[in-house]
């Protein structure tokens, strides 16, 4: 690995840690203690993280990033993971249904906006931020709203009675996702950007928009800082089985993907690298306000995040002797 390779991994990975650290750090000296973690997820999952989807969604102009081959490869190599860590959790970890689908997004859901956009900023340049906001709307129109309508449909089910029709659990259920700020913020975004309505939007609205989803990172990590406070890296199972599936399979998959479609250089290099990045925090942030698999979310996250320092170079290398265009 050059020094080019080595800095650029480091100034990428570098705040993800220091930021952690200073949640972890906040609650060692009792600045806060550790029911931030609750307040910190609540901001998070129904304030910030709507706010930045809905930027990421209304801003994504359909004519100006649309590239269909991109987009398609993108969608089935996430979905296709997603899947396949909600049935190996399911069918292997004899999980229930809302365990299994907060494995999957775990598993499927990369750290796109705290790595991904610094990283492919300092690798590739500022043109690679479209692709980061093109499969920030994919994300959140796939993986997101399956997910928590897994997790809302699970729920409903635990507190249903034994002659509740199915039909109204899934229709419950179905409604309840529909209102979670993160499904709906993509949707009104998504009605912005189709009907062209975004250039209307208010200034004092878009500045605070802004202002809102550009603290996402910083509070999120700062979350999981709290939240992984006295938690014990538990190498079990489970961890390895996720570990392999997230590691070693999505690389493969996406690979696969990139040779299937036939992408080259910067988008073959784009679309492997952002979902090869470490479990996103905000995936991990809505383990604990969903309070299922939370320990396996922080030794997930923590994990990837680690490994992560030894496969994104490992995969450049590979790119630049295998994939055309590639340097």
């Amino acid at each position: 690995m050059n020094i080019k390779i080595a800095l650029q991994i480091f100034n990428s990975m570098a705040p993800v840690f220091l930021l952690i650290f200073l949640g972890w750090f906040a609650v060692h000296k009792k600045v806060v203690d550790k029911s931030a973690k609750t307040i910190c997820s609540t901001l998070v999952a129904d304030f910030v993280f709507p706010a930045l989807l809905f930027n990421e969604t209304y801003k994504a102009k359909p004519s100006e990033v649309f590239n269909g081959s991109w987009m398609l490869a993108f969608g089935i190599a996430m979905c296709s993971m997603w899947l396949i860590g909600y049935l190996s959790n399911k069918i292997v970890l004899k999980k229930n249904m809302r365990q299994s689908a907060m494995q999957a997004m775990l598993c499927s859901f990369p750290n796109m906006g705290g790595m991904g956009i610094p990283f492919l900023a300092l690798l590739i340049g500022a043109s690679s931020a479209v692709s980061v906001a093109v499969a920030n709307v994919i994300v959140a129109i796939t993986v997101i709203p399956a997910t928590l309508f897994l997790l809302e449909l699970g729920d409903e089910a635990s507190h249903a009675g034994k002659n509740s029709n199915a039909l109204n659990i899934i229709g419950a259920s179905v409604v309840k996702s529909l209102k979670k700020p993160m499904v709906s913020a993509v949707l009104v975004g998504l009605i912005f950007s189709i009907t062209g309505a975004s250039g209307y939007l208010p200034k004092f609205a878009v500045s605070s928009l802004d202002i809102v989803a550009k603290s996402c990172n910083f509070i999120s990590l700062f979350a999981v800082g709290v939240a992984v406070y006295g938690a014990k890296l538990s190498l079990n199972r489970g961890l390895v089985m996720n570990l392999f599936l997230k590691c070693m399979l999505n690389p493969a998959i996406v690979w696969a993907m990139v040779v299937l479609f036939g992408l080259t250089g910067e988008h073959a290099e784009e679309m492997i690298f952002l979902l090869a990045m470490p479990t996103a925090t905000n995936a991990a942030i809505l383990a604990y306000q969903w309070k299922v698999q939370e320990e396996e979310a922080s030794s997930i996250y923590l994990a990837t995040t680690a490994l992560s320092i030894v496969i994104l170079p490992a995969l450049l290398i590979l790119m630049q002797t295998n994939i055309p265009g590639v340097h």
